[in-house]
């Protein structure tokens, strides 16, 4: 017997049902890829939300740190940690920064910055761009202010002079970033750094109002030495001798 050739319809029909599978299995793996990408891009957003300042603030290193923040707040509304570790630079750079930290937490994202060893000079001031409650420190980590005249870079006063106008809007900026984040009245911020760089370790820091929160436990401010350790026996015979502290002083 000759085989009966399949109907034309049969064969289209097929045909049809065959590309609808390839389809839809198509379909099943783009949509199985975008949500492992999902996963993976929230895995590590949600994980790792953290940026390192350590150095100079220059140029470079305030835009690698709004550059980073920014991508940061763009891939969700979860908190942000920004590490300081800097001795100050340039004061439009850092200026530049705590406008950024500032713009983003005004839009609710939430961003703590963290002292882990010196937040000197500007980096004081980026400090206080930290959302509410939000400025910490570690135990050992100091902080520093000063005149704004010394953060401008001008070595001379001829140099100064040219530039007088500009420094007294830097100084009144400046000190108006301190005063209204430590509440201290701005007549003492500017007598505590006139012509001096007034260093502050966490404790004092917490206590003048440049942080909100010394992190973990410290017993630095427990003294070795102080006034009240007492005199050394003398023995019968012998030659008084002085205490450590004096010993420390006198050597000093």
């Amino acid at each position: 017997m000759r085989a009966i050739p399949p109907a034309i319809g049969d064969g289209t029909r097929n045909a049809s049902i065959g590309e609808r599978m390839a389809e839809f299995s198509d379909r099943l793996v783009g949509e199985l890829i975008d949500a492992v990408k999902a996963a993976l891009k929230k895995e590590g957003s949600e994980r790792l939300r953290d940026v390192y300042l350590i150095g100079d603030i220059d140029k470079d290193t305030a835009r690698a740190s709004i550059e980073r923040i920014r991508e940061l707040a763009n891939d969700g509304p979860g908190p942000i940690n920004l590490y300081l570790n800097t001795a100050g630079g340039n004061v439009t750079d850092g200026l530049a920064l705590h406008d950024a930290i500032q713009q983003i937490v005004t839009q609710g994202v939430e961003i703590a910055v963290v002292v882990q060893g010196m937040a000197y000079s500007m980096g004081s001031i980026v400090l206080q761009a930290a959302s509410p409650g939000k400025r910490f420190c570690f135990p050992h980590s100091w902080i520093m202010i000063h005149e704004p005249a010394k953060w401008a870079g001008w070595q001379s006063t001829t140099a100064a002079a040219q530039h007088l106008d500009r420094l007294k809007q830097m100084q009144s900026q400046i000190y108006r970033i301190l005063s209204a984040r430590s509440g201290k009245q701005l007549r003492q911020i500017i007598r505590d750094t006139k012509r001096t760089d007034f260093y502050l370790d966490a404790s004092r820091a917490l206590e003048y109002g440049l942080v909100d929160q010394v992190l973990g436990v410290t017993h630095a401010s427990t003294p070795i030495l102080s006034e009240a350790t007492p005199q050394s026996v003398t023995e019968p015979g012998a030659e008084p001798r002085q205490s450590e502290a004096a010993a420390v002083a006198t050597n000093s």
